[in-house]
């Protein structure tokens, strides 16, 4: 496919094939939510602590049916990921387990981007890998986000509330902001997107204005806003409501059919959406 062609698109399929499409320094603005790492060890206790170990076990190149018993069963579920990484050694398959997905996507990142210019969410077990990489390794600037939800799921095992989420801006230096007071928040709080939830049906979907502030912040109208790991679309529907130019890319393809009907004003349950979405955020430009 011809990179013109696939501006404005949301693409189905794995991004780590897809981005060797797009040509070098092409790309304003990358605007991703990454898989997560939620624990060290079995990646929590939910089912989607069970996708977590699945997609870490499936990257390392070993997801069969006797890993799929040992995710299911919570107790065992530290003993698969540690099974599956030894093997992944013994194979010399060694990807950045850690982080929940692979490194080398970041690579490609950077070489379709103009100048190195990415917001990145991410859970806190993958800061370091992420401020080796751009801060250590690439020189660039950074900036911490952070959005505060009243209401977080309850936590047991001796351990603090899942009540903040970490954004990531890495930058080079000499690259531009713009913005406005308003826009140029680095905190917000508000309460967990359960309407967002409902409607487009994705486990951690972020405020819709929340990613239009930093899209505002950080390009001009008719840029291109690139998402990789695209999930619901919030992406891509706040690069088109700014008069940015998108594309996003997701390999789960029910995921991907929400994205593309979201774009189009149908929620994941085919009901005409006859709202944007709008979330209620108080902010501070603290440091």
């Amino acid at each position: 496919m011809k990179f013109e062609d696939m501006i404005n698109t949301i693409q189905l399929g794995d991004c780590y094939e897809l981005i060797k499409q797009i040509p070098d320094k092409s790309i304003d603005l990358v605007y991703t939510d990454v898989p997560y790492l939620y624990v060290q060890g079995g990646g929590g206790a939910s089912d989607l602590g069970k996708r977590t170990a699945k997609k870490r076990i499936t990257l390392m190149g070993s997801y069969d049916s006797h890993f799929e018993n040992l995710i299911n069963d919570e107790t065992r579920r530290s003993e698969a990921l540690r099974t599956a990484k030894q093997k992944a050694k013994e194979n010399n398959e060694i990807v950045d387990l850690e982080a929940g997905f692979d490194l080398k996507i970041l690579d490609e990142l950077c070489r379709v981007m103009k100048h190195i210019y990415i917001y990145i969410w991410c859970s806190k077990l993958q800061i370091l890998s992420l401020m080796e990489y751009f801060v250590k390794d690439r020189d660039c600037l950074f900036e911490i986000f952070t959005w505060h939800k009243t209401n977080p799921t309850p936590t047991h095992n001796n351990c603090y509330p899942p009540d903040t989420e970490y954004c990531f801006l890495f930058r080079e230096k000499g690259t531009g902001m713009g913005g406005t007071m308003e826009t140029l928040k680095k905190w917000y709080v508000s309460p967990t997107n359960t309407s967002d939830k409902k409607l487009y049906h994705h486990p951690t979907i972020k405020p819709l204005e929340v990613v239009k502030n930093h899209i505002i912040n950080s390009t001009k109208e008719n840029d291109i806003v690139l998402d990789c790991f695209c999930g619901s679309g919030t992406t891509c529907l706040a690069a088109k409501e700014t008069g940015r130019r998108y594309i996003g890319m997701e390999i789960d393809k029910e995921y991907h059919k929400i994205a593309v009907n979201r774009l189009n004003g149908i929620t994941a349950d085919g009901q005409l959406s006859l709202f944007t979405d709008i979330s209620q955020l108080g902010g501070s430009n603290g440091n």
